[in-house]
């Protein structure tokens, strides 16, 4: 069953989920990041401007939005990124290969189950913690192990 991590506080999203992707890729454990069109393009290359020594490979499961071109990563031969960007979340596509998702989603992320970790981000933002109490309580209530990261605690430990 799939274990959900919550990280609660997150001052910026993109930044944390660049910080998530080093920690999988650090790890060598394949992640899934999905989200809208527009934040998987800032992700793309704020995961391509990273420092040298913070390298993170990655490519697109599809095509990048709006590119035109074909897709790259698993679908190329012999080609397997640890970190994949998509839209979809599509688990047939991944063929068992990526066992996380790191969902920058409103809603439950689709397909969330056939992954062994689901990550959720959650800002201070009033609108974005509603929208996660509904997600907690969805997977809640099916029954999925909840753990709760709240970076706002342990920035305040570190003061």
């Amino acid at each position: 069953m799939t274990d959900v991590h919550f990280y609660f506080n997150v001052p910026d999203k993109l930044h944390f989920a660049c910080r998530l992707a080093r920690k999988a890729f650090m790890q060598q454990t394949p992640l899934l990041l999905s989200a809208a069109p527009q934040q998987l393009q800032q992700l793309d290359a704020m995961l391509w401007q990273m420092a040298p020594a913070d390298f993170v490979a990655h490519d697109w499961l599809d095509a990048p939005p709006g590119s035109g071109s074909a897709p790259a990563g698993p679908a190329a031969p012999g080609v397997q990124a640890p970190i994949l960007l998509s839209e979809r979340i599509d688990p047939q596509a991944l063929h068992g290969r990526v066992h996380a998702l790191l969902s920058l989603w409103d809603e439950v992320p689709a397909g969330f189950s056939h992954f062994e970790h689901l990550y959720e981000l959650v800002s201070p933002d009033a609108h974005d913690r509603q929208r996660a109490r509904q997600r907690w309580r969805h997977y809640l209530q099916r029954g999925y192990a909840i753990l709760s990261h709240d970076l706002g605690q342990a920035a305040a430990g570190a003061a």
